[in-house]
């Protein structure tokens, strides 16, 4: 057989093979119905399978093909605006951390605020803050009701009630005290500021403390002309004169000081004068301490001002006690007097129902309250030496003679000078006295009536 007849007969042996492999598959097909979606299937999934992704993108993540807008920020770390948290940062200064506040403030109180050594009223007063005066509020308590301060013009600090201030920024930023802070404040002791040191006895004297009453100065009215301030004897005088006549010889010392008081804020307060100091050191066995006729007119309503000057001399009390345990306190009590007209104009505080307030407050102090612990105090009711005087007991009319007379001391000479202008047109005109002062046989009669009481009280034992 030749090549070309083998190459035939190959090609004819294969295209049998191809018929007979077709036939047989068309019969499989014809006897199993299912078979059709199996194959059917195949083109299909091979249509479905995923294209080739550029070779710049990761096979990996074909979820995070962009969908929103060119330029936006895609990632799962990052999240949309819809979805910012609330909360701040941690690093963001939150309400409590922002530094505590000093802000300054302004009483507003009508008859005045009390600046006390403790956040409530039953702590001891230092001084009173009169409407419109700036202080630096610094600490609170926790409810606000009390706040702490610092007085710029007095240089001290203290405890005020906050409703009656009206400050310059938020309360609640300013710090809450703590237990220390919040602790009374503690008042000077008298001189060093020792306490516990060993006292010397008593010494046998009298001191005499008090403002112008005890002073001796009167005020006149020159009437026309003007008004004139006179110096007479101060009570002291009377006393050591009282006491000698009983026989008894011991120094009486003046220990009083004009336009000065312990509760008015609108007089210089006696605690600031050389006078106290002196006092502390006399250390005597009496102290009479007359009634304090500036305080009448403190500007502070007497409804108010009345219990707070009773505090006042319970203060003044504990301060003699601390520096002279051994020595004896006299407080004398208001007498009505006969006030001139024009000394309610100067003193508009001197009236009958002012009067009557302190000496209510004095005797509740005395009988029930502070003063009535201390076994060193004396409380005197003035009235009682006074008894079938009438109002001749404070000064009235008198004529230049009569002043001339009992002055001690000579009259400035503006007023000098008035008085002799006065007289030129007077010879014999009466001066009007301030009729709150008081006059010679006044000042007699009380003195008399204390050194009667001085002479019963008996001697303190050393404490």
């Amino acid at each position: 057989m030749t090549s070309e007849k083998r190459l035939i007969a190959a090609a004819l042996c294969v295209i049998g093979l191809l018929s007979y492999a077709l036939g047989a598959a068309w019969r499989a097909m014809a006897s199993d119905p299912e078979q059709p979606r199996v194959l059917a299937q195949a083109p299909t999934a091979t249509l479905l399978l995923p294209t080739a992704l550029p070779t710049n993108t990761p096979a990996a993540n074909p979820t995070r093909t962009p969908t929103q807008p060119f330029g936006s920020v895609i990632g799962t770390n990052t999240p949309t605006p819809a979805t910012l948290p609330t909360a701040l940062p941690s690093d963001t200064p939150r309400p409590t951390d922002v530094p505590p506040l000093e802000i300054e403030a302004v009483v507003t109180a009508e008859r005045g605020l009390m600046l006390r050594t403790g956040p409530g009223t039953e702590f001891p007063h230092t001084a009173v803050l009169l409407k419109g005066a700036r202080v630096i509020v610094f600490r609170r308590t926790a409810d606000s009701e009390w706040v702490r301060v610092r007085v710029p013009a007095k240089q001290g600090e203290g405890w005020v009630f906050a409703r009656y201030l009206n400050l310059s920024g938020d309360l609640a930023r300013v710090a809450v005290a703590s237990a220390a802070e919040s602790a009374p404040i503690p008042t000077p002791q008298p001189e060093t500021g020792q306490v516990a040191v060993e006292r010397p006895p008593a010494q046998a004297c009298v001191s005499v403390v008090g403002d112008s009453i005890a002073y001796g100065e009167v005020i006149f009215e020159l009437i026309g002309v003007g008004f004139i301030n006179v110096k007479m004897a101060p009570f002291s005088f009377y006393v050591a004169q009282q006491l000698k006549l009983r026989n008894v010889d011991q120094p009486v010392t003046d220990r009083s000081y004009p336009g000065i008081g312990i509760t008015s804020p609108r007089h210089k307060s006696y605690y600031d004068l050389p006078t106290y100091r002196d006092l502390l050191r006399d250390r005597c066995r009496y102290t009479i301490v007359l009634p304090w006729v500036n305080d009448l007119s403190s500007g502070i309503d007497p409804t108010e001002a009345a219990p707070l000057h009773a505090e006042n001399l319970a203060d003044m009390a504990r301060r003699l006690i601390e520096n002279n345990p051994d020595g004896r306190i006299l407080f004398v009590n208001y007498y009505y007097g006969a006030p001139a007209p024009f000394t309610l104009g100067m003193a508009g505080g001197f009236t009958p129902q002012a009067v009557q307030l302190f000496n209510e407050a004095m005797a509740r102090a005395c009988r029930e309250g502070a003063l009535s612990q201390m076994p060193q105090v004396t409380c005197v009711e003035a009235d009682n030496a006074f008894r079938d005087l009438g109002t001749t007991y404070v000064v009235k009319g008198m004529r230049r003679d009569e002043i001339e007379a009992v002055k001690t001391a000579p009259l400035s000479p503006e007023h000098q000078n008035m008085l002799n202008y006065y007289s030129s047109i007077n010879p014999n005109g009466v001066m009007q006295g301030d009729g709150v002062h008081l006059s010679s046989l006044g000042k007699r009669a009380l003195a008399s009536y204390l050194a009667d009481i001085m002479l019963r009280l008996p001697d303190l034992p050393s404490q």
